[in-house]
């Protein structure tokens, strides 16, 4: 984090700024003029490729299936409550059974960042997606996609269906991912993410087309048939004998498991440097039940067998790299951190307010 701020505005203002931040709004900036919404399929509609969609706190129902046909970017005022308690997580719902959010080829180039995407129905299967590239195998393409620091409370779909392969260059970077990672033959990038659909289960599958890499990630479930990918520096439990199932082909270098076996059915794996076996409660600060909450402390244990194993020699798991994991999960842009309003102007007519604003950069 950095810099705190303290600012005083005048009487007029402040409750002209107060009143809005108390409703939920999307600011559109780019192109025109900007516009202010509270509806977010209207704003999605009124922008134009390249504008940038600024989202205060709060929950932002859609109904029909969002399909984004353009490139544009979200930003959020984060997902993790402790760290946005004055603005509010921001949260894009889908409120109808199996109508997620759609990302077309025509949106390629799009970011989001400091969002949580959740369905409030479903249908009561597995299968529910939060996130979906295409409505069709003729549109599910889009490539140079970026998340990060977003949270997908169900699937992220990266193609449609039994689509074809395709090199589309997703990039999934901080990220809670509580769904599967299901990657429909297409290529995606993850570093420093929580992949947790739950230890007994899949978290991540079918990149067929060998076009996965995982890179200081942890993973609570297993990682299936993704083939050629390359997978480093993680933490990947599962309920069974293996960490992953089906990598043909596939490099696995530094990585930590609790299971007996990192691989298996992988034929032309190549296998380096791996911990298997360890005991899972000496890897985490604090992780107990192999399903990730909030409140979970991530960094290697003192002394534990990650501490500094990776390719690079930092830790592995989400605090390895030359820039580990941030904690809270806000957007890079500055935030609100708190807001104290006094109740009355003082006696030259102003209102005094105390604003802590702060950043967390890369």
């Amino acid at each position: 984090m950095r810099t705190d701020r303290t600012l005083l505005f005048s009487a007029a203002l402040l409750l002209s700024v107060g009143a809005q931040a108390q409703l939920q709004r999307i600011v559109l900036q780019g192109s025109g003029a900007p516009q202010v919404f509270t509806d977010l399929t209207s704003a999605v509609t009124a922008a134009q490729a390249g504008d940038k969609l600024y989202f205060s706190g709060g929950t932002f129902p859609y109904t029909g299936g969002l399909v984004i046909d353009k490139e544009l970017h979200f930003i959020g005022a984060g997902i993790i409550p402790d760290s946005s308690q004055t603005t509010g997580v921001t949260t894009l719902n889908g409120v109808e059974v199996n109508q997620p959010l759609y990302i077309l080829t025509a949106a390629s180039g799009s970011t989001f960042t400091g969002i949580r995407f959740t369905r409030t129905q479903w249908d009561g299967s597995s299968n529910t997606t939060s996130v979906q590239f295409g409505n069709s195998i003729a549109n599910d393409a889009p490539t140079g996609i970026v998340f990060q620091r977003c949270w997908f409370q169900r699937h992220l779909v990266l193609g449609y269906p039994n689509s074809p392969s395709a090199n589309t260059n997703t990039i999934i970077d901080e990220c809670v991912l509580k769904g599967q990672l299901i990657g429909e033959n297409h290529t995606a990038t993850v570093t420093r993410t929580i992949a947790a659909n739950g230890f007994n289960t899949i978290a991540i599958v079918s990149f067929f087309a060998g076009g996965l890499q995982v890179e200081n990630c942890v993973v609570l479930g297993t990682i299936q048939n993704t083939y050629g990918a390359i997978i480093r520096n993680s933490y990947i439990q599962t309920s069974g004998g293996y960490a992953t199932f089906g990598c043909a082909n596939c490099v696995l270098e530094n990585n930590i498991t609790p299971n007996a076996t990192i691989a298996s059915s992988a034929p032309g794996a190549v296998l380096s440097n791996n911990l298997e076996g360890v005991v899972q409660s000496t890897v985490f600060v604090s992780e107990t039940n192999g399903f990730y909450e909030v409140t979970d402390d991530l960094h290697m244990a003192p002394g534990g067998p990650g501490i500094a194993i990776g390719t690079d020699g930092t830790d592995a798991g989400i605090y390895g790299t030359s820039s580990p994991y941030k904690p809270g999960g806000v957007p890079y842009n500055p935030h609100y951190r708190s807001a104290v309003i006094a109740p009355a102007t003082n006696p030259n007519g102003d209102l005094p307010v105390n604003i802590r604003v702060a950043a967390q950069p890369n």
